[in-house]
């Protein structure tokens, strides 16, 4: 394959899947021995994002509360950390569909889902909170308290082969983090809040089995529950909690089932299902009892004939992804610590033959060496270094060596001897040979004192190291993830900027310099750095959006709003006292542009209310005006007072 991909640590990120404001989600691949390999969907926040305290503290949450979930209904986590700057998680990667995409999909075909597979699908999810609402510290021991609070048709993954897997632990609460929720702040999907969230009041568990009973409402009456123009609408109907039964609605729903979906959708959460468990006891028997011939293999056959291309083509892109040779650079690895060997001395060849060189240590395991490195078992220590050529002890010995063995060789060309010359002959080689086997016993000395030494000198570092600088060990807080060092890159050595495209909704074209580039939002472009680039997002039926600007850091991000195609005027809006946490509303509707916001497209003739809220600060802005076709708005918000639009 000619594509390229990026190596993110010790994975490959092969495809973007999801992109939102602050993180992205890949499909990654992890290369293994043998040619083996692992999918994997890896969660990392965006390098803009990366310094974000309250951001990174989120996700640094999500990580300390699914590290703990381990079960065949919850998307399990393997991996947290910190790779050239951004933090990131690793996950199961589910080769499915999210819930609301394949109700989106269903619709596509006038389809809908069964009652026996609407009730199997909530069942298993309740079955995955069950198991997040009783979980413990792994550590610790204790319980945690986890409540999800975002539990909605986005959250529930689908496999094609049937597995149903709650996801997103973004914003769960949990009694370990370091801030309770402040009181009034509402966190999730406000269609899928519980009354007693919409209120801003404590939360507990029950609160997912709410959001849980409307899913369930919905799969059955094939249609949204709560729904508002806006979202002050959609949380007034969330407060008064107005439930239709839903045999009015879908008059085939048995009468047991309404009164297990109207339980869950009870507005006193004391009459409510009290945990995750009760509302998957009733809904397994009812399953069980009244659709006893339900299979988990036909529903996984309807998914599969649901999204037959989508389900084919994915298997063949996990194929050809598979398929990919990466040359992996070059690591340290740290290999499992193995006992340390022996160490031998290696002496000269003793004048007894029978004789074996000394050992300086016994046959038990040496300490191991520090951070799990092992040296290579059975190793000899050398002592050809010991030795120089010029060492006086080696040509003394060798030269004694070869005049012993030249004295004590009979040489058959010598004459008899005289009998005095025989004694002077043999007291010689005495003397000669006594002096041989000091000079050997001298050198033999000399190497076992010099490998002693080498031995203390060794055992002396090892022992330091253990004492006073051997690190801590590791150990499972993950909320201390110490972050590697990144180099970073001289501005003038950038040359290229890949920008991440996002918009709402997504699917629009992009164009770049007037030229289409064939991608679609969520996208990822490359332009030239420090060059201005005019990038137009093209969807039809809502107005062109149009980006021009240069971009000087290695990586950015563009996120746009889109708005229907109608008359329209232009907003360029500025605030004053805010900062990277200040939102801007248009019309109630939180944009993801961050100020200041340039060439902003609205409807013309028509009332705009245009507002700006810092939640750390509490400190608001609103601006109200009815804009001609064509025109051009300047707004400065500035937050604490009231500040009238200029036009031009």
């Amino acid at each position: 394959m000619s594509q390229s991909y990026e190596q993110f640590g010790k994975y490959l990120l092969l495809e973007k899947v999801a992109a939102g404001g602050m993180a992205e989600i890949y499909l990654a691949r992890s290369g293994a021995a043998n040619g083996l390999n692992k999918f994997f969907a890896i969660k990392r926040i965006l390098p803009q994002f990366s310094n974000n305290e309250e951001f990174v503290s989120m996700f640094k949450e999500e990580a300390k509360v699914a590290i703990n979930l381990n079960h065949s209904n919850v998307v399990s986590i393997f991996d947290f950390g910190i790779e050239s700057g951004q933090f990131f998680l690793v996950m199961d990667y589910v080769e499915g569909r999210n819930l609301r995409q394949i109700i989106n999909e269903l619709k596509k075909t006038n389809k809908s889902f069964s009652i026996d597979q609407a009730l199997y699908l909530i069942k298993e999810a309740a079955a995955g909170l069950d198991h997040a609402h009783r979980c413990t510290d792994a550590t610790s021991g204790r319980p945690l308290n986890i409540t999800h609070r975002d539990m909605s048709p986005q959250n529930i993954m689908v496999s094609f082969e049937a597995e149903v897997k709650v996801i997103d632990f973004g914003i769960a609460k949990a009694e370990t983090e370091a801030e309770d929720t402040k009181a009034g702040t509402l966190k999730g999907k406000f269609s899928y809040m519980s009354p007693e969230q919409a209120e801003g009041q404590p939360i507990d568990p029950r609160t997912d089995v709410f959001a849980l009973g409307i899913v369930l409402w919905e799969l059955l009456a094939n249609d949204r529950l709560f729904t508002g123009s806006n979202e002050a609408a959609i949380l007034r109907k969330v407060r008064d909690c107005q439930v239709p039964p839903i045999r009015k609605i879908n008059p085939t729903v048995p009468q047991e089932l309404e009164r297990i979906v109207m339980k869950a959708l009870a507005k006193d959460r004391n009459v409510r299902y009290q945990t995750a468990a009760n509302l998957h006891r009733d809904l397994n028997r009812f399953l069980n009892t009244q659709y006893p011939d339900f299979s988990p293999q036909d529903f996984s056959h309807f998914l599969k004939e649901s999204f037959k291309n989508a389900f084919q083509d994915g298997r063949d892109k996990l194929v050809s992804y598979s398929k990919i040779v990466v040359q992996q650079p070059e690591s340290i690895l740290i290999p499992k610590a193995t006992p340390a060997p022996r160490v031998v001395a290696v002496s000269p060849t003793p004048a007894n033959p029978e004789k074996k060189a000394p050992v300086l240590n016994n046959e038990d395991e040496a300490p191991q060496m520090p951070n799990g490195f092992a040296v290579e078992p059975n190793l000899k220590i050398s002592l050809d270094g010991l030795r120089s050529s010029t060492s006086p002890a080696k040509n003394k010995f060798s030269t004694a060596a070869k005049a012993a063995a030249t004295n004590l060789t009979p040489n058959t060309s010598m004459t008899q001897s005289s009998p005095h010359q025989t004694r002077v002959t043999q007291v010689t080689q005495a003397t000669n040979l006594r002096k041989t086997q000091a000079v050997a016993k001298t050198d033999y000395t000399e190497v076992i004192m010099k490998v002693a030494l080498v031995a203390v000198l060794a055992f002396g570092g090892w022992w330091g190291y253990q004492k006073y600088m051997k690190p801590a060990p590791i150990t499972r807080d993950i909320s201390r993830v110490a972050e590697k060092p990144t180099q970073k890159i001289p501005a003038a050595a950038i040359t290229e900027s890949k920008v991440s495209l996002n918009s709402s909704p997504d699917g629009a074209e992009v164009f770049l310099n007037g030229q289409p580039t064939g991608l679609t939002t969520p996208a990822l472009i490359t332009v030239t750095a420090k060059e201005k680039a005019d990038i137009v997002l093209r969807k039809e039926g809502y107005i062109d959006y149009t980006i021009s600007r240069s971009f000087s850091d290695a990586t950015a991000q563009v996120s746009a709003t889109m708005q229907v195609a109608v008359a329209t005027a232009y907003l360029n809006i500025k605030v004053s006292d805010g900062n990277s946490f200040t939102k801007i509303s248009i019309n109630g509707k939180e944009l993801l542009e961050k100020p200041p916001i340039l060439k902003y497209p609205i409807v013309a003739q028509k009332e705009t209310v245009i507002s700006a809220f810092n939640p750390i600060t509490k400190l608001s802005d609103e601006v109200r005006i009815n804009a001609k076709p064509g025109e051009s708005v300047d707004i400065q918000l500035i937050l604490g007072r009231r500040q009238p639009a200029s036009k031009k």
